[in-house]
């Protein structure tokens, strides 16, 4: 796994995250053998990224480290594994079921929020599949902020999978880090989905 180092300010101090970024070499690191008594075989996941975010340094303490995760992911989609243009992109914002029920975009919230996600094994009959995901740490809507939503740091991260001759194969894309430009290109998105927070660029 790399760490990435990206600086943020939060309430008018400077902070630092870091994101720990890789290829899955055990199964069993990432967690996948809990899922084995659902039917999935854990050993699929081996070669497909992991991403670990978390706050390393911020002076604050308390109320005053509140943050969440928003996360949007792109799926590019193709019929063929060598096709150039995707039959379908689909863009969406990325949150645990129970969160989405509750109109909640969050993937991840606390005093500081970490963030864990390792997608693996979703090509779902397609002949090869691009996954892309714009990571935000943000603000946690409250009294101290007005309410309000604003991304304090952004990277981008993901894979790509196919099949090829009935072989499958995964390459990860680089993690890179992003500026408020990739924010303000998903804020119609997140307020069509979930209108009832305020957003800010």
């Amino acid at each position: 796994m790399n760490i990435t180092s990206l600086p943020f300010e939060l309430n008018g101090r400077s902070g630092l995250l870091d994101v720990n970024y890789g290829p899955i070499r055990n199964a069993t690191d990432a967690g996948f053998d809990l899922f084995s008594n659902a039917g999935f075989d854990p050993n699929l996941c081996v070669g497909y990224p992991a991403m670990h975010a978390r706050v390393r340094a911020h002076p604050a303490s308390g109320y005053g480290k509140a943050l969440a995760w928003i996360q949007i992911v792109t799926r590019r989609e193709y019929e063929a594994a060598e096709a150039t243009d995707p039959i379908r992109v689909e863009t969406m914002v990325d949150c645990p079921e129970m969160f989405e029920r509750l109109g909640v975009p969050f993937c991840a919230m606390g005093f500081p929020a970490e963030f864990f996600d390792a997608p693996c094994a979703n090509l779902g009959g397609l002949a090869r599949l691009a996954w892309s995901a714009d990571t935000f740490l943000v603000t946690l809507p409250s009294r101290l902020n007005g309410h309000t939503i604003s991304a304090v740091a952004a990277f981008r991260w993901g894979y790509t999978e196919w099949e090829r001759e009935g072989q499958l194969g995964v390459s990860l894309q680089p993690l890179v880090g992003m500026d408020g430009a990739a924010w303000s290109q998903h804020l119609a998105l997140l307020r069509a989905g979930y209108g009832q927070w305020d957003y800010r660029a």
